[in-house]
């Protein structure tokens, strides 16, 4: 009756999309904190959508594709373009902050459609490397730069977060070999993006730029 694969793993692909445009709409709304926690959200449902994906077996290649094509589109908008509404929203729109903000989502396109060109020639092979930083990492630096607006004045905040949207943008197309780390090597990292969103839900309110 209708077009497309439906399973766990793309159904947790889909939430963690949701998760992002809801991280948009809580930004818009001023409600910053609850905006990266959603962004937060949608990360984890990226850590696990293919590890479930992987452990249903008999999925055929044209399934193993329409997932890798899925999960693409949705990374794209969940940690590509969320990322920057959020800042955006918060007070960093000005107009260099518009240009690196669109390189950063174009960059973003670049290496998912690269990953996707590599994937296309691997398929039913789980890859042990990353080409260019993943873009996943973008909500540990979203939430970094959110939570040190809390602290330092944000004539300081606002260079600091446009030095690290332009340093990851450059990286996700950076022709470099990055090996994938274990599970728990990535539940570490993402115990450290926990401790910031405690530490950002107690402090107070998020200051504008």
């Amino acid at each position: 009756m209708f077009i497309g694969f439906y399973s766990i793993a793309n159904a947790v692909t889909l939430f963690g999309l949701i998760s992002a445009v809801t991280s948009c709409f809580l930004a818009a709304n001023g409600n910053v904190k609850f905006a990266v926690l959603m962004l937060f959200m949608a990360c984890i449902c990226d850590l696990f959508d293919g590890r479930i994906a992987r452990a249903k077996k008999d999925r055929t290649d044209h399934q193993k594709f329409y997932g890798i094509q899925l999960d693409s589109l949705c990374d794209l908008i969940s940690f590509g373009v969320a990322p920057c509404y959020v800042l955006f929203s918060m007070g960093f729109n000005g107009v260099i902050d518009v240009i690196l903000y669109l390189l950063f989502i174009a960059c973003g396109a670049i290496r998912l459609a690269y990953f996707n060109t590599l994937a296309n020639d691997n398929i039913g092979k789980q890859m042990k490397f990353y080409k260019g930083i993943p873009i996943p990492v973008s909500v540990f630096f979203t939430t970094l730069c959110v939570l040190l607006t809390t602290f330092i004045p944000a004539g300081v905040s606002v260079w600091i977060t446009r030095l690290i949207v332009l340093a990851l943008g450059l990286g996700f197309v950076l022709n470099i070999s990055i090996k994938k780390p274990p599970l728990k090597t990535m539940m570490v990292i993402f115990g450290g993006n926990v401790v910031m969103l405690i530490v950002l839900f107690i402090v107070g309110d998020v200051m504008a730029a």
